[in-house]
């Protein structure tokens, strides 16, 4: 493959992704505040750590 053809596929995929919209940076800071959460709660919605015991 060459860069060019890379290049290529790696701009469709941006577009289908639809990189750099609203919507995906909209949805971007829903999944980064969600993984802040679980940091926060111990990696569980309730914050009580993990299911086996070794928070």
């Amino acid at each position: 493959m060459t860069e060019e053809e890379l290049n290529a596929m790696v701009e469709a995929e941006e577009k289908r992704l639809g990189i750099g919209s609203k919507e995906f940076t909209q949805r971007h800071n829903e999944i980064m505040h969600m993984i802040d959460e679980a940091r926060q709660n111990g990696g569980k919605p309730d914050g009580t750590g993990s299911e086996d015991g070794n928070a």
